[in-house]
């Protein structure tokens, strides 16, 4: 991960220091908009990657679903819970097939689910990668979507949501081309130095969960 915020942040101060390359304070804030998409690029990019990173070193744990704690069994078994939802398709994740009467459905899978529970929990625990969804706008609410899925702390990054959530904006603003104004030094700054400090805690964050195994179940 530390490779990989490297190289991301080396290639934006290359890109930002074209920038005395320009006299015109106008044409500097017209460029810093190419700016803000490269930015907002790798800071989506990489919250991604650590966080693939992470549930890949926990799948590789080998461990039974019963180890973790109850986020991580959650986002493992999402065929098992969609299965469950689902109450009008046989299934053969649950063993017993639904009653004829519709009504009684929802109840009996409820409670084939709960005889079945302790052997899903003795599974090994393997989290899909399609569990990571930046859902290419990476709003505040949705890294604390992603921070959830994985067990990591979802207020980790409360104090800088709203400089998140305007960095999306003038991103998207900028892309689809309804935003004509550059984007001035201090705005461009503000979000460089915010975005650099989530990606840099979101680093420390997970080292710290995987040295004290904090995805562990608590006893």
């Amino acid at each position: 991960m530390e490779t990989e915020l490297a190289w991301r942040q080396e290639e934006l101060t290359f890109m930002k220091n074209q920038l005395s390359n320009i006299s015109e304070e106008l044409l500097k804030e017209k460029y810093r908009k190419s700016l803000v998409l490269m930015l907002y690029a790798h800071f989506e990019g990489f919250v991604k990657i650590c966080l693939l990173s992470y549930i890949q070193y926990v799948n590789s744990l080998h461990l039974k679903r019963e180890c973790f704690q109850e986020r991580l069994i959650a986002s493992s078994m999402n065929r098992e819970f969609t299965a469950f939802d689902n109450n009008d398709e046989k299934c053969s994740i649950f063993k017993r097939k639904l009653p004829d009467d519709k009504r009684l459905h929802r109840l009996y899978r409820r409670v084939n689910f709960l005889e079945e529970l302790d052997e899903f929990k003795s599974r090994e625990l393997v989290i899909s990668d399609e569990t990571i969804d930046t859902e290419s706008n990476l709003w505040y609410i949705v890294l604390q979507k992603n921070l959830y899925k994985v067990g990591l702390p979802v207020d980790l990054f409360e104090d800088v949501s709203k400089d998140v959530d305007a960095l999306v904006n003038r991103r998207n603003s900028i892309a689809h081309g309804t935003e004509r104004a550059g984007v001035t030094e201090r705005e461009y700054l503000r979000w460089e130095t915010k975005t650099y400090r989530i990606m840099e805690d979101m680093v420390k964050c997970i080292y710290h969960t995987v040295c004290h195994e904090k995805y562990r179940k608590e006893h």
